[in-house]
Protein backbone atom coordinates (compact mmCIF):
# COMPACT_ATOMS: atom_id res chain seq x y z
CA UNK A 1 0.00 0.00 0.00
CA UNK A 2 2.70 2.54 0.55
CA UNK A 3 3.95 1.72 -3.35
CA UNK A 4 0.43 2.76 -4.46
CA UNK A 5 0.48 5.59 -1.74
CA UNK A 6 4.35 6.76 -3.11
CA UNK A 7 2.75 6.17 -7.16
CA UNK A 8 0.57 8.71 -6.03
CA UNK A 9 2.67 11.06 -4.47
CA UNK A 10 0.07 10.40 -1.78
CA UNK A 11 1.55 12.77 1.65
CA UNK A 12 -0.59 12.45 4.47
CA UNK A 13 0.47 15.94 5.78
CA UNK A 14 -0.81 17.13 2.72
CA UNK A 15 -3.89 15.06 2.52
CA UNK A 16 -4.73 16.02 6.14
CA UNK A 17 -4.03 19.90 5.84
CA UNK A 18 -5.97 19.40 2.50
CA UNK A 19 -8.68 17.83 4.72
CA UNK A 20 -8.87 20.20 7.31
CA UNK A 21 -9.02 22.61 3.98
CA UNK A 22 -12.17 21.20 2.96
CA UNK A 23 -13.21 20.80 6.53
CA UNK A 24 -12.64 24.77 7.18
CA UNK A 25 -14.45 25.84 4.03
CA UNK A 26 -17.56 23.09 4.20
CA UNK A 27 -17.70 24.84 7.82
CA UNK A 28 -17.78 28.08 6.39
CA UNK A 29 -19.38 27.54 3.46
CA UNK A 30 -22.20 25.71 6.37
CA UNK A 31 -22.14 28.85 8.73
CA UNK A 32 -22.10 31.18 5.66
CA UNK A 33 -24.20 30.03 3.47
CA UNK A 34 -26.26 26.77 4.72
CA UNK A 35 -27.49 27.94 7.86
CA UNK A 36 -28.96 31.88 6.13
CA UNK A 37 -30.48 30.15 3.15
CA UNK A 38 -32.19 27.19 5.80
CA UNK A 39 -33.21 29.83 8.17
CA UNK A 40 -34.14 31.46 5.01
CA UNK A 41 -35.67 28.56 3.74
CA UNK A 42 -37.75 27.76 6.98
CA UNK A 43 -39.20 31.41 7.55
CA UNK A 44 -39.88 31.37 3.88
CA UNK A 45 -41.95 28.09 4.57
CA UNK A 46 -43.64 29.42 7.26
CA UNK A 47 -44.26 32.86 5.77
CA UNK A 48 -46.02 31.03 3.23
CA UNK A 49 -47.70 27.85 5.76
CA UNK A 50 -48.91 31.57 7.62
CA UNK A 51 -50.30 32.50 4.48
CA UNK A 52 -52.06 29.18 2.97
CA UNK A 53 -53.60 29.68 7.13
CA UNK A 54 -54.89 33.19 6.28
CA UNK A 55 -56.09 31.85 3.29
CA UNK A 56 -57.84 29.51 4.39
CA UNK A 57 -59.40 31.60 7.23
CA UNK A 58 -60.25 34.06 4.91
CA UNK A 59 -62.22 31.18 2.40
CA UNK A 60 -63.94 30.08 5.52
CA UNK A 61 -64.78 34.11 7.05
CA UNK A 62 -66.04 34.67 3.37
CA UNK A 63 -67.91 31.56 2.85
CA UNK A 64 -69.29 32.32 5.90
CA UNK A 65 -70.29 36.11 4.36
CA UNK A 66 -71.56 34.26 1.61
CA UNK A 67 -74.04 32.41 3.72
CA UNK A 68 -75.04 35.18 5.66
CA UNK A 69 -75.72 36.92 2.85
CA UNK A 70 -77.77 34.18 0.99
CA UNK A 71 -79.94 34.12 4.12
CA UNK A 72 -80.05 37.78 3.90
CA UNK A 73 -81.36 37.36 0.15
CA UNK A 74 -83.61 34.62 1.10
CA UNK A 75 -85.11 36.85 4.01
CA UNK A 76 -85.49 39.53 1.89
CA UNK A 77 -86.84 37.70 -1.19
CA UNK A 78 -89.63 36.17 1.23
CA UNK A 79 -90.15 39.75 3.01
CA UNK A 80 -90.83 41.18 -1.19
CA UNK A 81 -93.32 38.12 -1.16
CA UNK A 82 -94.77 38.59 1.97
CA UNK A 83 -95.37 42.54 1.01
CA UNK A 84 -96.38 41.92 -2.51
CA UNK A 85 -98.91 39.51 -0.95
CA UNK A 86 -100.36 42.16 1.54
CA UNK A 87 -100.33 44.95 -1.34
CA UNK A 88 -101.99 42.61 -3.70
CA UNK A 89 -104.55 41.65 -0.79
CA UNK A 90 -105.10 45.27 0.39
CA UNK A 91 -105.39 46.19 -3.58
CA UNK A 92 -108.01 43.81 -3.66
CA UNK A 93 -109.90 44.81 -0.81
CA UNK A 94 -109.65 48.76 -1.54
CA UNK A 95 -111.39 47.59 -5.28
CA UNK A 96 -113.70 45.92 -3.39
CA UNK A 97 -114.64 48.56 -0.98
CA UNK A 98 -114.62 50.81 -3.78
CA UNK A 99 -117.11 48.78 -6.21
CA UNK A 100 -119.15 48.53 -2.90
CA UNK A 101 -119.29 52.08 -3.04
CA UNK A 102 -120.03 52.75 -6.56
CA UNK A 103 -122.88 50.62 -6.07
CA UNK A 104 -124.13 51.86 -3.74
CA UNK A 105 -123.78 55.31 -4.77
CA UNK A 106 -125.39 54.19 -7.91
CA UNK A 107 -128.10 52.95 -5.96
CA UNK A 108 -128.76 55.79 -4.14
CA UNK A 109 -128.45 58.44 -7.66
CA UNK A 110 -130.62 55.79 -8.87
CA UNK A 111 -133.50 56.18 -5.96
CA UNK A 112 -133.07 59.56 -6.35
CA UNK A 113 -133.97 59.61 -9.82
CA UNK A 114 -137.15 57.49 -9.24
CA UNK A 115 -137.97 59.76 -6.76
CA UNK A 116 -137.38 62.97 -9.11
CA UNK A 117 -139.45 61.53 -11.37
CA UNK A 118 -141.83 60.54 -9.16
CA UNK A 119 -142.11 63.94 -7.51
CA UNK A 120 -142.15 65.17 -11.70
CA UNK A 121 -144.90 62.93 -12.65
CA UNK A 122 -147.15 64.14 -9.69
CA UNK A 123 -146.46 67.67 -10.05
CA UNK A 124 -147.28 67.24 -13.85
CA UNK A 125 -150.35 64.99 -12.88
CA UNK A 126 -151.23 68.22 -10.16
CA UNK A 127 -150.95 70.54 -13.37
CA UNK A 128 -153.11 68.44 -15.24
CA UNK A 129 -155.73 68.26 -12.46
CA UNK A 130 -155.58 71.98 -12.28
CA UNK A 131 -156.11 72.32 -15.58
CA UNK A 132 -158.62 70.26 -15.93
CA UNK A 133 -160.15 72.16 -13.74
CA UNK A 134 -159.81 75.42 -14.84
CA UNK A 135 -161.42 73.81 -18.08
CA UNK A 136 -164.21 72.54 -16.68
CA UNK A 137 -164.34 75.75 -15.08
CA UNK A 138 -164.02 77.85 -17.80
CA UNK A 139 -166.39 75.34 -19.74
CA UNK A 140 -169.14 75.97 -16.97
CA UNK A 141 -168.97 79.74 -17.12
CA UNK A 142 -169.72 79.48 -20.62
CA UNK A 143 -172.71 76.70 -20.65
CA UNK A 144 -174.35 79.12 -17.45
CA UNK A 145 -173.52 81.34 -19.67
CA UNK A 146 -175.98 80.31 -21.90
CA UNK A 147 -179.31 80.54 -20.73
CA UNK A 148 -179.71 76.63 -19.78
CA UNK A 149 -182.64 75.46 -17.53
CA UNK A 150 -181.52 74.76 -14.04
CA UNK A 151 -181.79 71.13 -14.42
CA UNK A 152 -179.58 71.12 -17.27
CA UNK A 153 -176.98 73.75 -14.95
CA UNK A 154 -177.22 70.85 -12.36
CA UNK A 155 -176.69 68.05 -14.35
CA UNK A 156 -173.60 69.89 -16.00
CA UNK A 157 -171.90 70.65 -12.20
CA UNK A 158 -172.46 67.58 -11.33
CA UNK A 159 -170.96 65.87 -14.46
CA UNK A 160 -167.56 68.61 -13.60
CA UNK A 161 -167.66 67.94 -10.89
CA UNK A 162 -166.93 63.56 -11.09
CA UNK A 163 -164.91 64.86 -13.38
CA UNK A 164 -162.31 67.00 -11.24
CA UNK A 165 -163.00 63.90 -8.81
CA UNK A 166 -161.57 61.48 -11.19
CA UNK A 167 -158.73 63.72 -12.13
CA UNK A 168 -157.15 63.77 -9.00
Amino acid sequence: MAAIFEALSFNIKTFLFEAANVAVVLGLLYFILWKPLAKNFADREESIEGNLKKAASAREEAEEILSGYQQKISEANREAQAILEKTTEMAETTRTEIVARAREEAGRVMEQARMEIEREKRAALADIRRQAADLVVTTAGKVMARALTPDDREHLVKEALSEVERLQ
